[in-house]
Protein backbone atom coordinates (compact mmCIF):
# COMPACT_ATOMS: atom_id res chain seq x y z
CA UNK A 1 0.00 0.00 0.00
CA UNK A 2 1.54 3.00 -0.88
CA UNK A 3 -1.22 5.50 -1.12
CA UNK A 4 -1.69 8.16 1.32
CA UNK A 5 -5.09 9.39 2.31
CA UNK A 6 -4.55 12.71 4.42
CA UNK A 7 -8.53 14.07 3.61
CA UNK A 8 -9.50 11.36 5.71
CA UNK A 9 -8.23 12.04 9.08
CA UNK A 10 -11.16 12.55 11.97
CA UNK A 11 -11.79 15.54 13.55
CA UNK A 12 -9.77 15.92 16.77
CA UNK A 13 -10.82 16.46 20.54
CA UNK A 14 -8.73 18.75 22.45
CA UNK A 15 -9.43 16.66 25.63
CA UNK A 16 -8.21 13.29 24.18
CA UNK A 17 -4.84 11.52 24.85
CA UNK A 18 -2.05 11.21 22.53
CA UNK A 19 -1.11 8.16 20.90
CA UNK A 20 2.15 6.67 21.08
CA UNK A 21 1.88 3.39 18.41
CA UNK A 22 5.33 1.12 19.15
CA UNK A 23 5.17 -0.66 15.85
CA UNK A 24 8.37 -2.64 16.66
CA UNK A 25 10.43 -3.61 14.54
CA UNK A 26 11.11 -6.96 15.48
CA UNK A 27 14.28 -8.10 17.02
CA UNK A 28 14.62 -4.51 18.74
CA UNK A 29 14.15 -4.75 22.23
CA UNK A 30 10.49 -5.38 21.96
CA UNK A 31 9.42 -7.61 24.77
CA UNK A 32 11.86 -6.43 27.33
CA UNK A 33 10.15 -2.86 26.54
CA UNK A 34 6.54 -4.31 26.66
CA UNK A 35 7.36 -5.96 29.85
CA UNK A 36 8.85 -3.45 31.78
CA UNK A 37 5.74 -0.51 30.67
CA UNK A 38 2.94 -3.26 31.44
CA UNK A 39 4.98 -3.97 34.92
CA UNK A 40 4.87 -0.38 35.68
CA UNK A 41 1.48 0.67 34.23
CA UNK A 42 0.29 1.94 37.96
CA UNK A 43 3.52 4.36 37.91
CA UNK A 44 3.43 5.54 34.16
CA UNK A 45 -0.55 6.29 35.53
CA UNK A 46 0.31 7.88 38.82
CA UNK A 47 3.42 9.82 37.58
CA UNK A 48 3.12 10.61 34.58
CA UNK A 49 -0.28 10.58 33.36
CA UNK A 50 0.24 7.64 30.97
CA UNK A 51 -1.34 5.13 30.22
CA UNK A 52 -0.46 1.48 29.14
CA UNK A 53 -3.08 -1.18 29.01
CA UNK A 54 -3.32 -4.27 30.71
CA UNK A 55 -6.29 -4.95 31.26
CA UNK A 56 -7.93 -6.47 27.74
CA UNK A 57 -8.69 -9.99 27.74
CA UNK A 58 -6.62 -12.46 26.41
CA UNK A 59 -4.31 -10.79 28.72
CA UNK A 60 -1.05 -10.08 27.59
CA UNK A 61 2.33 -7.17 28.03
CA UNK A 62 1.69 -6.47 24.21
CA UNK A 63 -1.06 -5.39 21.74
CA UNK A 64 -1.05 -7.72 19.05
CA UNK A 65 -4.50 -8.89 19.63
CA UNK A 66 -5.35 -5.28 18.55
CA UNK A 67 -4.31 -6.26 14.76
CA UNK A 68 -6.46 -8.73 13.22
CA UNK A 69 -9.54 -6.40 14.07
CA UNK A 70 -7.75 -3.40 13.14
CA UNK A 71 -5.97 -3.84 10.13
CA UNK A 72 -7.95 -7.27 9.41
CA UNK A 73 -4.75 -8.53 8.97
CA UNK A 74 -3.54 -12.09 9.63
CA UNK A 75 -0.54 -12.70 12.06
CA UNK A 76 0.86 -16.43 12.46
CA UNK A 77 1.98 -15.60 16.36
CA UNK A 78 -1.21 -14.61 17.11
CA UNK A 79 -2.91 -17.22 15.57
CA UNK A 80 -0.99 -19.81 17.43
CA UNK A 81 -1.46 -17.91 20.82
CA UNK A 82 -4.91 -18.11 20.17
CA UNK A 83 -5.16 -20.82 18.43
CA UNK A 84 -7.68 -19.49 16.33
CA UNK A 85 -7.68 -18.37 12.44
CA UNK A 86 -9.84 -16.45 10.34
CA UNK A 87 -13.36 -14.99 11.31
CA UNK A 88 -12.80 -16.40 14.35
CA UNK A 89 -9.59 -14.76 15.25
CA UNK A 90 -11.40 -11.34 13.85
CA UNK A 91 -14.06 -12.12 16.55
CA UNK A 92 -11.43 -12.40 19.71
CA UNK A 93 -9.63 -9.27 18.32
CA UNK A 94 -12.80 -7.31 18.25
CA UNK A 95 -13.77 -8.40 21.44
CA UNK A 96 -9.88 -7.54 22.49
CA UNK A 97 -9.80 -4.14 21.02
CA UNK A 98 -13.75 -3.63 23.03
CA UNK A 99 -12.53 -4.51 25.95
CA UNK A 100 -9.63 -2.35 25.41
CA UNK A 101 -11.27 0.72 24.42
CA UNK A 102 -13.18 0.14 27.82
CA UNK A 103 -9.93 0.65 30.03
CA UNK A 104 -8.78 3.94 27.85
CA UNK A 105 -12.15 5.28 28.41
CA UNK A 106 -12.20 4.89 31.72
CA UNK A 107 -8.49 6.04 32.97
CA UNK A 108 -7.66 9.38 33.29
CA UNK A 109 -4.43 10.24 30.91
CA UNK A 110 -2.97 12.19 28.53
CA UNK A 111 -0.33 9.63 26.81
CA UNK A 112 -1.43 6.41 25.89
CA UNK A 113 0.51 3.93 24.48
CA UNK A 114 -0.17 0.43 22.33
CA UNK A 115 3.01 -1.56 21.34
CA UNK A 116 2.97 -4.54 19.39
CA UNK A 117 5.76 -5.99 16.65
CA UNK A 118 3.43 -7.63 13.93
CA UNK A 119 1.88 -4.20 13.63
CA UNK A 120 5.48 -3.87 11.51
CA UNK A 121 4.64 -5.75 8.40
CA UNK A 122 0.57 -5.64 8.90
CA UNK A 123 0.17 -2.12 6.87
CA UNK A 124 1.55 -3.99 3.74
CA UNK A 125 -1.79 -6.12 3.72
CA UNK A 126 -4.34 -3.31 3.96
CA UNK A 127 -6.61 -1.80 1.32
CA UNK A 128 -7.59 1.49 1.24
CA UNK A 129 -10.67 1.01 2.94
CA UNK A 130 -9.32 -1.08 5.52
CA UNK A 131 -6.41 1.81 6.33
CA UNK A 132 -9.28 3.99 6.93
CA UNK A 133 -11.16 1.87 9.27
CA UNK A 134 -7.77 1.57 11.05
CA UNK A 135 -7.36 5.00 11.67
CA UNK A 136 -10.77 6.01 12.69
CA UNK A 137 -10.44 3.35 15.41
CA UNK A 138 -7.26 5.19 16.39
CA UNK A 139 -8.84 8.28 16.26
CA UNK A 140 -11.84 7.60 18.29
CA UNK A 141 -9.45 6.99 21.45
CA UNK A 142 -6.50 9.47 20.71
CA UNK A 143 -6.45 13.10 18.78
CA UNK A 144 -2.90 12.94 18.27
CA UNK A 145 -0.85 9.86 16.51
CA UNK A 146 2.65 9.17 16.79
CA UNK A 147 3.66 5.87 15.05
CA UNK A 148 7.19 4.72 16.73
CA UNK A 149 9.41 2.29 15.35
CA UNK A 150 13.59 1.19 16.77
CA UNK A 151 15.18 -0.05 12.82
CA UNK A 152 17.93 -2.53 13.36
CA UNK A 153 20.27 -3.27 11.00
CA UNK A 154 20.64 -5.86 8.47
CA UNK A 155 22.79 -8.60 9.25
CA UNK A 156 22.08 -8.32 12.84
CA UNK A 157 18.39 -8.56 12.08
CA UNK A 158 19.04 -11.50 10.11
CA UNK A 159 20.89 -13.47 12.59
CA UNK A 160 18.09 -12.95 15.01
CA UNK A 161 15.59 -13.98 12.36
CA UNK A 162 17.56 -17.26 11.82
CA UNK A 163 17.39 -17.87 15.41
CA UNK A 164 14.14 -17.28 16.60
CA UNK A 165 12.75 -19.05 12.96
CA UNK A 166 14.41 -22.10 13.72
CA UNK A 167 13.54 -22.08 17.54
CA UNK A 168 9.79 -22.14 16.37
CA UNK A 169 10.69 -24.87 14.06
CA UNK A 170 9.75 -22.64 10.99
CA UNK A 171 11.69 -22.04 7.48
CA UNK A 172 13.80 -19.01 7.19
CA UNK A 173 13.96 -16.92 4.51
CA UNK A 174 16.10 -14.08 3.23
CA UNK A 175 15.09 -10.25 3.99
CA UNK A 176 13.41 -8.46 0.95
CA UNK A 177 16.04 -6.30 -0.49
CA UNK A 178 13.81 -3.40 0.40
CA UNK A 179 12.31 -4.74 3.15
CA UNK A 180 12.84 -1.51 5.67
CA UNK A 181 11.68 1.36 2.88
CA UNK A 182 8.73 -0.80 2.42
CA UNK A 183 7.56 -0.98 5.92
CA UNK A 184 8.52 2.75 6.30
CA UNK A 185 6.48 3.98 3.21
CA UNK A 186 3.51 2.05 3.73
CA UNK A 187 3.20 3.29 7.62
CA UNK A 188 4.02 6.76 6.05
CA UNK A 189 1.17 6.45 3.42
CA UNK A 190 -1.31 5.72 6.28
CA UNK A 191 -1.22 9.48 7.14
CA UNK A 192 -0.64 9.56 10.91
CA UNK A 193 0.21 12.70 12.76
CA UNK A 194 4.02 12.30 13.62
CA UNK A 195 6.42 9.16 12.42
CA UNK A 196 9.59 8.68 14.69
CA UNK A 197 11.97 5.86 12.69
CA UNK A 198 15.65 5.80 15.36
CA UNK A 199 18.03 2.93 14.84
CA UNK A 200 18.08 0.21 17.56
CA UNK A 201 22.05 0.31 18.45
CA UNK A 202 23.57 0.18 22.03
CA UNK A 203 26.26 2.19 20.87
CA UNK A 204 22.86 5.21 20.00
CA UNK A 205 20.30 4.09 22.23
CA UNK A 206 20.25 6.36 25.86
CA UNK A 207 22.30 4.32 28.29
CA UNK A 208 22.41 1.88 25.35
CA UNK A 209 19.22 0.50 26.43
CA UNK A 210 16.10 0.30 24.85
CA UNK A 211 13.95 1.02 27.87
CA UNK A 212 15.88 4.05 28.84
CA UNK A 213 15.88 5.43 25.24
CA UNK A 214 12.01 5.13 24.76
CA UNK A 215 11.40 6.81 27.93
CA UNK A 216 14.12 9.85 27.34
CA UNK A 217 12.35 10.33 23.62
CA UNK A 218 8.71 9.49 24.15
CA UNK A 219 7.66 9.79 27.74
CA UNK A 220 7.15 13.21 29.54
CA UNK A 221 9.89 14.82 31.69
CA UNK A 222 8.29 13.81 34.80
CA UNK A 223 9.53 10.30 34.70
CA UNK A 224 12.60 8.82 34.69
CA UNK A 225 13.23 5.79 33.53
CA UNK A 226 14.97 4.38 37.06
CA UNK A 227 11.70 5.20 38.60
CA UNK A 228 10.42 1.85 36.64
CA UNK A 229 10.84 -1.37 38.32
CA UNK A 230 12.47 -4.16 35.64
CA UNK A 231 12.32 -7.29 38.85
CA UNK A 232 10.66 -10.29 37.68
CA UNK A 233 9.71 -8.78 34.22
CA UNK A 234 9.90 -11.14 30.95
CA UNK A 235 13.41 -10.32 28.60
CA UNK A 236 13.05 -11.70 25.12
CA UNK A 237 13.69 -15.08 24.26
CA UNK A 238 17.31 -16.01 24.67
CA UNK A 239 18.79 -16.93 21.33
CA UNK A 240 20.72 -20.38 21.27
CA UNK A 241 24.45 -21.18 19.76
CA UNK A 242 25.23 -21.83 16.06
CA UNK A 243 25.77 -25.64 17.30
CA UNK A 244 22.25 -26.25 18.62
CA UNK A 245 20.53 -24.32 15.32
CA UNK A 246 21.92 -27.03 13.37
CA UNK A 247 20.56 -29.75 15.79
CA UNK A 248 17.28 -28.17 15.12
CA UNK A 249 17.62 -28.28 11.51
CA UNK A 250 18.18 -32.32 12.25
CA UNK A 251 15.46 -32.71 14.55
CA UNK A 252 12.56 -30.79 12.07
CA UNK A 253 14.17 -33.24 9.44
CA UNK A 254 13.74 -36.59 11.53
CA UNK A 255 10.27 -35.26 12.92
CA UNK A 256 8.54 -33.23 10.56
CA UNK A 257 5.24 -33.26 13.53
CA UNK A 258 7.67 -30.46 14.84
CA UNK A 259 6.99 -28.14 12.02
CA UNK A 260 3.51 -28.83 11.70
CA UNK A 261 1.94 -29.01 14.85
CA UNK A 262 2.19 -25.84 16.67
CA UNK A 263 1.09 -27.18 20.13
CA UNK A 264 3.61 -30.00 20.10
CA UNK A 265 4.65 -29.75 23.30
CA UNK A 266 7.96 -31.29 22.87
CA UNK A 267 8.68 -28.02 21.10
CA UNK A 268 9.23 -26.08 24.34
CA UNK A 269 11.19 -28.94 25.89
CA UNK A 270 13.76 -29.42 23.05
CA UNK A 271 14.69 -26.02 23.14
CA UNK A 272 14.65 -25.99 27.29
CA UNK A 273 17.15 -28.82 26.54
CA UNK A 274 19.46 -27.40 23.96
CA UNK A 275 19.73 -24.04 26.22
CA UNK A 276 21.24 -26.19 29.58
CA UNK A 277 22.65 -28.13 27.01
CA UNK A 278 24.72 -24.85 25.56
CA UNK A 279 25.28 -23.69 29.44
CA UNK A 280 26.33 -26.62 30.28
CA UNK A 281 29.50 -27.66 27.80
CA UNK A 282 30.25 -23.81 27.93
CA UNK A 283 32.85 -22.44 24.91
CA UNK A 284 31.22 -20.10 22.20
CA UNK A 285 27.77 -20.20 22.50
CA UNK A 286 26.98 -16.91 21.29
CA UNK A 287 25.13 -17.63 17.63
CA UNK A 288 26.96 -15.25 14.84
CA UNK A 289 26.97 -15.56 10.92
CA UNK A 290 30.38 -15.59 8.65
CA UNK A 291 31.35 -12.77 7.59
CA UNK A 292 30.72 -13.27 3.96
CA UNK A 293 26.89 -14.11 4.68
CA UNK A 294 26.85 -10.49 6.69
CA UNK A 295 28.34 -8.99 3.85
CA UNK A 296 26.45 -10.69 1.55
CA UNK A 297 23.43 -9.75 3.81
CA UNK A 298 24.16 -5.85 3.66
CA UNK A 299 24.68 -6.44 -0.03
CA UNK A 300 21.16 -7.60 -0.63
CA UNK A 301 19.94 -3.87 0.80
CA UNK A 302 18.76 -1.93 -1.81
CA UNK A 303 17.25 0.47 0.37
CA UNK A 304 20.22 1.85 2.44
CA UNK A 305 20.70 4.52 0.11
CA UNK A 306 17.08 5.36 0.78
CA UNK A 307 17.20 4.99 4.55
CA UNK A 308 20.97 7.58 4.50
CA UNK A 309 19.03 10.44 2.61
CA UNK A 310 16.47 10.48 5.48
CA UNK A 311 19.61 10.91 7.86
CA UNK A 312 19.17 6.61 9.07
CA UNK A 313 22.67 5.34 8.86
CA UNK A 314 23.61 1.86 10.73
CA UNK A 315 26.96 2.12 12.63
CA UNK A 316 28.68 -1.39 11.87
CA UNK A 317 27.80 -0.61 8.08
CA UNK A 318 30.50 0.83 5.95
CA UNK A 319 29.25 3.56 4.00
CA UNK A 320 30.76 2.43 1.29
CA UNK A 321 29.13 -0.62 0.59
CA UNK A 322 25.70 1.51 0.73
CA UNK A 323 25.90 1.93 -2.89
CA UNK A 324 27.57 -1.02 -4.16
CA UNK A 325 26.35 -3.87 -6.75
CA UNK A 326 24.64 -6.55 -4.99
CA UNK A 327 26.70 -9.18 -6.44
CA UNK A 328 27.31 -11.38 -3.65
CA UNK A 329 28.05 -15.28 -3.15
CA UNK A 330 25.07 -16.13 -0.97
CA UNK A 331 22.11 -17.99 -1.41
CA UNK A 332 19.14 -16.84 -3.69
CA UNK A 333 17.39 -18.85 -0.56
CA UNK A 334 18.14 -19.86 2.79
CA UNK A 335 19.69 -23.05 2.86
CA UNK A 336 20.99 -24.38 6.26
CA UNK A 337 23.01 -23.32 9.00
CA UNK A 338 26.12 -23.95 7.90
CA UNK A 339 26.35 -21.82 5.01
CA UNK A 340 25.29 -18.90 7.08
CA UNK A 341 27.07 -19.37 10.30
CA UNK A 342 30.10 -20.80 11.61
CA UNK A 343 29.81 -24.16 13.00
CA UNK A 344 32.69 -25.49 15.61
CA UNK A 345 32.40 -29.44 14.57
CA UNK A 346 33.99 -30.70 18.13
CA UNK A 347 31.31 -28.15 20.15
CA UNK A 348 28.69 -29.68 17.91
CA UNK A 349 29.86 -33.44 18.86
CA UNK A 350 29.60 -32.61 22.28
CA UNK A 351 26.44 -30.46 22.57
CA UNK A 352 25.04 -33.80 20.78
CA UNK A 353 26.51 -36.00 23.25
CA UNK A 354 24.86 -33.69 26.39
CA UNK A 355 21.60 -33.25 24.52
CA UNK A 356 20.75 -36.08 22.82
CA UNK A 357 19.32 -38.81 25.26
CA UNK A 358 17.05 -36.12 26.30
CA UNK A 359 15.77 -35.00 23.27
CA UNK A 360 15.49 -38.59 21.96
CA UNK A 361 13.42 -39.35 25.23
CA UNK A 362 10.97 -37.54 24.25
CA UNK A 363 9.73 -39.23 20.53
CA UNK A 364 9.88 -42.79 22.87
CA UNK A 365 6.71 -44.50 22.67
CA UNK A 366 5.22 -44.23 26.12
CA UNK A 367 5.54 -47.50 27.82
CA UNK A 368 1.97 -49.71 28.00
CA UNK A 369 0.64 -50.63 31.13
CA UNK A 370 -0.62 -54.03 31.54
CA UNK A 371 -3.46 -54.72 33.94
CA UNK A 372 -3.32 -58.30 35.12
CA UNK A 373 -7.02 -59.63 35.94
CA UNK A 374 -6.93 -61.89 38.69
CA UNK A 375 -10.02 -64.53 39.42
CA UNK A 376 -12.30 -63.83 41.93
CA UNK A 377 -12.10 -66.26 44.52
CA UNK A 378 -15.13 -66.58 46.70
CA UNK A 379 -14.84 -66.34 50.77
CA UNK A 380 -16.19 -69.56 51.92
Amino acid sequence: MNESYPELKPNKQSLMPSLLLHIGHPKTGTTALQSVLSANADILLKNASVLYPTKAEPIEFKHAFAIPWLLQADNHSIRRRSKASGDDLKEISRRYWHCLVTEVQQANHKTLILSAEGFWDAAKQVTKEQANFFRRKLYDISNHVTVIAYLKSPAPYFLSKINQKLRNFRAVTLPKSNYLSRAIQDWESIGFDDYSWRIFDRTLLTNQDIIDDFCAHYLPDSLSATDLTREGVEQANSSVSNEALVILEELTSAYPVLLENVYDHRRYKIIEILKQSDRSIGGKARPSLKESAAAGIVKRCSDLGWLQDRGLSFPDIDPAWIHQTATTDLPNTFTCVSDFCPIDSDRLAELRGVAGEAIEALFRPEPKRIFWRFPRFNKR
